[in-house]
């Protein structure tokens, strides 16, 4: 597919880039399935609405090699440093600077709490195909795609608009899907190791579900539920809490300061200004300091 620089909306640019990703995989025989947004229209599992970025799952076994096709045809990861994650990495953002969106691939989506390449292989079973981009772009089935809109929408559940679009899964399931789609939500669910996160969906739809998370993930998810939308302090401080005493010292420290260099940029040839790069210690710091207080007021 030709990516040469042109000018086009956010809505084709985010279908191109489905149709890219799909020719990616087909060149190089790596599996893919599009998720999240134009997949979850598609299936009609949310009110329709344009994404930011296109999101990919890949198979978790040739995932680097994937990231390195990608970089082939002129997409680079955004410039900024690794930073902890209470659940663990799951996604690397793509850019491209003649292109409005983002690429968002994934080697495990949060809320599956199964070994990466079973969910992987689950949701391939059962896939299926759509037209985009006057392309073909496999997808995950309109049952398994409802289990991971369901999840992403738990994991931002105080957002009112997530948490109407997870009541719009409840409703989907209870009135529209048929018995084959419902089935196929209900075994996702279960073999990707997501029923305990679902649990209020399950027993909104009066289906039993099982505890398939151990309670120290169980622990990690409702923490990086309640702070999901305020950043890393919260990952900063458990990682600080859980490094040995010869190493806290070096956790704090990067914790607080963050170089020049890495600050997060779209372009890796320039380099911040040194007020630039202030300014967005200065905001990093004022954020920090605001999360950390609504994760303690949330634990009272």
């Amino acid at each position: 597919m030709e990516t040469r620089s042109m000018s086009f909306s956010l809505s084709e640019a985010n279908e191109l880039a489905h149709a890219l990703l799909a020719q990616i995989g087909r060149e190089t025989g790596i599996r893919t399935l599009s998720i999240k947004g134009l997949v979850a229209d598609r299936y009609e599992l949310r009110k329709p609405r344009v994404a930011a970025d296109a999101d990919v799952i890949v198979d978790p076994e040739r995932f680097d090699e994937f990231c390195a096709a990608l970089d082939d045809h002129g997409w680079h990861l955004r410039v900024e440093r690794e930073v902890p994650s209470l659940l663990g990495p799951h996604s690397v953002t793509f850019i491209r600077d003649d292109w409005p969106n983002d690429i968002d691939a994934h080697v495990r989506f949060p809320g599956f709490f199964a070994d990466d390449q079973t969910v992987f292989e689950r949701l391939w079973r059962t896939r299926g195909d759509m037209e985009v981009a006057h392309a073909r772009v496999t997808v995950p089935s309109r049952g398994a795609s409802a289990v991971i809109a369901a999840l992403h929408a738990v994991r931002y559940s105080k957002s009112l608009r997530h948490a109407g679009e997870l009541e719009q899964v409840a409703h989907l399931l209870t009135d529209d899907f048929s018995v084959s789609e419902r089935e196929e939500f209900i075994d996702v669910a279960r073999v990707g190791h997501a029923q305990w996160v679902l649990r209020e969906l399950f027993d909104l739809i009066g289906e039993p579900w099982d505890v398939d998370v151990d309670p120290r993930s169980q622990q990690l998810w409702n923490i990086n539920r309640a702070t999901v939308e305020d950043g890393a302090a919260v990952s900063w401080l458990s990682s600080l809490r859980n490094a040995p005493w010869h190493r806290k010292p070096g956790v704090l420290v990067r914790a607080l300061w963050i170089s020049r260099r890495d600050i997060p940029r779209n372009d890796p040839g320039r380099m911040p200004t040194t007020r630039e790069a202030w300014a967005h210690r200065l905001l990093r710091w004022r954020r920090g300091t605001a999360a950390l207080m609504h994760y303690a007021r949330s634990r009272r």
